[in-house]
């Protein structure tokens, strides 16, 4: 008796698990968000306009080090948020850890300071520290612009 509800629990888990597989590979081209929006391959385009983007005040002056270019900030308002990482960026502040030639290629770089507003533009699922305040490194960052 108990190797014939083995082998009907076996043949159900095997049931199962082959029944997920193929819904996984009918779902095609598409990849699915982290907020549960589904984005087809012909949507790949119009991602540049999706990106995350921010404007926020500078809390300290620009701390250069050997090939980064460190950016503070308390807070920073949204100009888009597809990824809704807002509330993270907000608690605690950020810092964005810019690479010295991408720094370098901001129109008038060399007026960033304390106070300045800057925008800054993020690549779609940034990566980011879980730090306090978090950390924004580089090859997350796909552009600067001061405002001010």
């Amino acid at each position: 008796m108990k190797k014939r509800a083995l082998g009907v629990v076996l043949a159900s888990c095997l049931m199962i698990i082959g029944g997920c597989a193929a819904s996984n590979q009918e779902s095609g081209n598409h990849n699915t968000k982290k907020t549960g929006e589904i984005v087809s391959d012909s949507k790949k385009a119009n991602v540049k306009s999706k990106d995350p983007a921010f404007k926020g005040k500078l809390l300290a002056n620009p701390t250069t080090s050997d090939d980064t270019v460190t950016l503070s900030f308390e807070t920073v308002d949204v100009i888009n948020d597809p990824e809704n990482i807002q509330d993270i960026i907000n608690s605690n502040g950020v810092v964005l850890n810019v690479s010295k030639e991408m720094f370098d290629k901001v129109k008038n770089s060399d007026e960033i300071r304390k106070g300045s507003m800057v925008e800054f533009i993020l690549k779609p699922q940034p990566a980011m520290t879980f730090s306090i305040p978090p950390q924004i490194p580089g090859d997350s960052i796909e552009s600067i612009e001061l405002l001010n």
